[in-house]
C-alpha cells in the first residue's frame, strides 16, 4: 500500500560563521555566536543591543618586549552607546476621576442651551475652581500636549522601559546616520534640523523624531543591519498612539518621516504605510491643523512663529504623501486641498527662510492639480447627470492652464531640484496619458479607454525619455536620498514607459516602433539596473563582514536595482515575441505579394544570364515538377532533343503551358503561334494572341 506524499519539510538555514566579534562581545569578553536573524548576533538579539562590527581600526599591540614600561597600554576599542527614553501618560485613577468627570459633563449640558437670565445671577454666585476652562471630547481621554516639542511629557507619566529591555544605540552609528538624514531632507521638508543638533540633545528634546530618522536611515543603507531601530520605532508607536492616546506633534512628525522614507515600495503589498498615514490624518484632525486661523504671523513673536510654521510643515509633509499614496494606487483621498492649504504654501513662502520650505510649497501645489485631473478622469467611470463630458474637458484645459502658471512662477534656483522636476515631468506626462499611468492596467471596457489619444501617447514619449535623462545622470547615492513619492512617481513612469513600448489595445493609431525609438527603453533599463555608486557606510559593509562574507552591500540602491533587472529581463523576453511576431507577419505578407518580390523565383535569375543549362528543372522547384509532369508520354520531341537547339517546340495539353516553358531559353522570344503545332488545339484563332505576333 502506497503511502500519500508528505511535503518536504526544509530545514532553516544554518547560521554563517562569525570570523569577527563584534563590540559588545569582544568587551565581554565571550564568544560571538550568529542568530537566525541576518546581520546581528545572539547576544545582541537578546539583551536589545545594536550589533556593530569594527567602526574603528582596532589597536594593535606594539612589537617588542611586553615588561617595557615605556609602551602605553592600548586604548579601548568599543565605542559609547547610548538610550532614548520614552514615556507614556500614567493610567489614571477612576475613583479619584469622578467628580472631574461630572463636573465637565454638567459643563457640556449647561452649554447645550443658552442660560436664562434668573440662571446667569445665580451661576455669577457660584464659582468653580475650573470655570474658565473650555470642554471638549478630548478632555475625557488621556491629555493630549501641546505643539511644542517639549511638552510631550505629562505631568503623570511612567517611564516606556518598564515595558521591556531598554535597547542600547551605538553612538557613533547614530551621528552618522543623522548626519546622513540631513541629504534626504530637501526631498519632504516635514522637520527643520537646528546645525547644533545632535543625537544626545534630539534624544532629550524630541525622542520620538530621532528614532524616526534612525529607522529610516538605517534602512536605506542597510535593509538587514539595523532592524533594532526599525522594532523599536513600531513598539514605541503602539504604546503612543493606541495604548497612550498620545496625539503631539512630535509623534506626527515621526510617523511622517517614516512614512516618507522607509522602502515600503521594496513590499508593495504591505498596507502598513496606508495605516500610519491614517494615524497621521487622524493626529492632525485631533492637533486642528487643517482649520485655519486667523493669527497674524508678522506680528508673532520668532519662538511662536517657529512653532507655528512646524505645525504648517507637517501638515503639508503629510497631504503630500497621502496624495501620492492615493494617487499611486487609485484611491480616493482622505486628506483634500483646501483654501487654508493654500494659504499655507503661501505662508512657508512668507516666512519661511529656509529653501526647503520653499520646495515644500511648490510641490504641494502641482500635487493638488494631479489629485484634480486624477479625480476628473476617474469621474468618467460614473455617470454623473450635473457635469457632461465637455464641462469635464474644460475643467481639464483651465487645470493644465493653472499647472503651466505654476511651472512659469517658480523661482530659477527651485525648478532644477530634483523633486521638483521630476513632479514637474510626472504631472506632464500623466496630463497626455492619464488612464496609461497607473498600477492597474485599463480594462478595454472601461470608460476612460475613450481618453487615450495615439498623439498625445507619442507626444507623452518625449516628456518620459527627458524625465529617464534625468534619472540616469544623477548618483546612485542621490537615488537612495529620494522620498516615497519621488521613488512613487519613479515607478509609475517606468510602468507607463513599459505600456507605450508595446502596442495598446485600447489605442490601435499609437506607432508602438516610434515610441520604442524614442523611448529607448531597453537602455533605460540597463542603465538603472547597473547604477554605479556606493552609498553605503561602514555600518551597511560590516553587516556582512561579521558573517564571513564578502562585503557586499544590501542597501535600498541595490534592491531597487535587483528588481528592475528583473524588469528588464521581462522587457527584453517580450520585446523578442514583439519583434519575433513582426517578422512573421512581414514574411506572410511577402507571401503574397508577387513571386518576383517575395524571393522564390530567385532560383531561376541565372536562366536569364544564359546559364540555363547548368539548371535542373525536373526538381528544381514545383513549376518545373508540375510541367515536366504535365508533359505526356508520346510527346512530338524533334529526334536531335539531346542537341542545343530544339528542332521543333514542346508542345503540351494546353497553350498556356506551351508558351510559357520556353521563356528562359535562347530561342528568339518573339515566337509566334505559326511555329507551334497547333494540332490538337483546335482552331487557332480561338485563342488570345498574348504575345502580340498577330496583326
Amino acid at each position: 500500500m502506497e503511502q500519500p506524499n508528505k511535503p518536504q519539510v526544509r530545514n532553516p538555514p544554518k547560521p554563517g560563521k562569525m570570523n569577527y566579534a563584534c563590540e559588545s562581545c569582544r568587551i565581554s569578553k565571550v564568544k560571538c555566536q550568529p542568530s537566525p536573524q541576518p546581520g546581528i548576533c545572539k547576544r545582541c538579539s537578546e539583551f536589545k543591543r545594536e550589533c556593530i562590527f569594527r567602526t574603528g581600526p582596532r589597536t594593535r599591540r606594539p612589537k617588542g618586549s611586553l615588561s617595557d614600561p615605556e609602551v602605553p597600554p592600548p586604548t579601548s576599542g568599543p565605542s559609547k552607546t547610548f538610550s532614548i527614553d520614552f514615556t507614556m501618560p500614567a493610567d489614571e485613577d477612576l475613583h479619584d476621576t469622578f467628580d472631574d468627570l461630572r463636573e465637565k459633563h454638567e459643563r457640556f449640558i449647561d452649554n447645550l442651551m443658552p442660560p436664562s437670565e434668573d440662571e446667569l445671577d445665580d451661576g455669577a454666585a457660584i464659582t468653580s475652581p475650573s470655570a474658565n476652562q473650555t470642554f471638549s471630547f478630548n478632555d475625557m481621554s488621556m491629555p493630549t500636549p501641546s505643539l511644542t516639542a517639549g511638552s510631550t511629557i505629562s505631568a503623570s507619566s511612567r517611564p516606556v522601559s518598564s515595558l521591556g529591555i531598554k535597547p542600547q544605540f551605538n553612538l557613533d552609528s547614530a551621528a552618522k546616520l543623522l548626519e546622513s538624514f540631513r541629504s534626504m531632507l530637501p526631498y519632504c521638508s516635514c522637520v527643520v534640523l537646528p546645525d547644533d543638533a545632535d543625537v544626545r540633545s534630539m534624544a532629550r528634546s524630541t525622542p520620538f523624531v530621532l528614532l524616526a530618522i534612525l529607522a529610516v536611515t538605517s534602512c536605506s543603507s542597510s535593509l538587514q543591519g539595523h532592524s533594532l531601530y526599525d522594532e523599536e520605532f513600531r513598539k514605541i508607536l503602539g504604546l503612543k498612539f493606541v495604548a497612550g492616546g498620545e496625539r503631539s506633534l512630535e509623534l506626527l512628525q515621526g510617523l511622517i518621516i517614516y512614512c516618507s522614507w522607509y522602502p515600503f515600495h521594496l513590499r508593495p503589498k504591505n498596507r502598513q504605510m496606508v495605516q500610519y498615514l491614517r494615524m497621521g490624518v487622524d493626529i492632525i484632525h485631533d492637533l486642528e491643523l487643517d482649520e485655519e486661523t486667523g493669527i497674524d504671523f508678522a506680528a508673532l513673536p520668532p519662538e511662536r512663529k517657529a512653532i507655528k510654521l512646524q505645525g504648517i510643515r507637517a501638515y503639508l509633509s503629510c497631504f503630500y504623501n497621502i496624495s501620492m499614496s492615493c494617487w499611486a494606487w487609485s484611491k480616493p483621498y482622505v486628506l483634500k486641498y483646501t483654501s487654508w492649504m493654500a494659504k499655507c504654501c503661501d505662508i512657508l513662502e512668507q516666512h519661511s527662510d529656509l529653501e526647503q520650505d520653499h520646495i515644500l510649497a511648490w510641490l504641494i501645489r502641482m500635487q493638488y492639480i494631479l489629485n484634480e485631473f486624477e479625480e476628473i478622469h476617474r469621474s468618467f467611470k460614473k455617470p454623473d447627470t450635473s457635469t457632461n463630458e465637455h464641462h469635464r474637458k474644460f475643467i481639464l484645459m483651465g487645470l493644465e492652464t493653472q499647472l503651466r502658471d505654476f511651472q512659469s512662477r517658480i523661482p530659477s534656483h527651485l525648478s532644477t531640484k530634483p523633486s521638483i522636476l521630476m513632479a514637474s515631468l510626472a504631472t506632464d506626462a500623466y496630463i497626455l496619458t492619464a488612464p496609461m499611468m497607473q498600477t492597474f492596467h485599463p480594462r478595454s471596457n472601461d470608460a476612460m479607454i475613450h481618453l487615450i489619444d495615439a498623439a498625445k501617447l507619442h507626444g507623452a514619449t518625449y516628456t518620459v525619455r527627458a524625465f529617464f535623462d534625468y534619472v540616469t545622470s544623477i548618483s546612485a547615492e542621490e537615488i537612495g536620498y529620494f522620498c516615497s513619492p519621488d521613488i512613487g512617481r519613479l515607478i509609475l513612469t517606468i510602468i507607463l514607459a513599459y505600456r507605450l513600448s508595446f502596442p495598446i489595445a485600447g489605442c490601435p493609431g499609437y506607432d508602438c516602433v516610434q515610441g520604442r525609438k524614442v523611448l529607448d527603453f531597453g537602455t533605460v533599463l540597463t542603465q538603472l539596473s547597473t547604477i554605479d555608486g556606493d552609498n553605503g557606510d561602514v555600518e551597511g559593509r560590516d553587516s556582512t563582514e561579521g558573517n564571513g562574507g564578502k562585503s557586499k552591500k544590501v542597501d535600498v540602491v541595490t534592491a531597487l536595482k535587483v528588481v528592475l533587472g528583473s524588469l528588464k529581463a521581462k522587457f527584453d523576453k517580450k520585446s523578442a515575441d514583439l519583434e519575433a511576431a513582426a517578422a512573421a507577419e512581414e514574411s506572410g505578407k511577402k507571401a503574397r505579394k508577387c513571386p518576383m518580390f517575395d524571393g522564390s523565383l530567385d532560383q531561376y535569375l541565372p536562366l536569364w544570364e544564359g546559364q540555363q543549362g547548368n539548371m535542373n528543372f525536373a526538381g528544381s522547384s514545383s513549376l518545373s515538377g508540375s510541367s515536366s509532369a504535365a508533359m505526356p508520354s508520346n510527346s512530338a520531341v524533334s529526334p536531335a532533343a539531346g542537341t542545343a537547339e530544339f528542332a521543333k517546340p514542346v508542345v503540351f495539353h494546353d497553350l498556356w503551358a506551351t508558351m510559357t516553358m520556353g521563356w528562359a531559353t535562347d530561342t528568339d522570344m518573339d515566337m509566334s503561334l505559326q511555329q507551334i503545332d497547333m494540332a490538337g488545339f483546335g482552331e487557332a484563332d480561338q485563342y488570345v494572341d498574348f504575345m502580340g505576333s498577330r496583326d
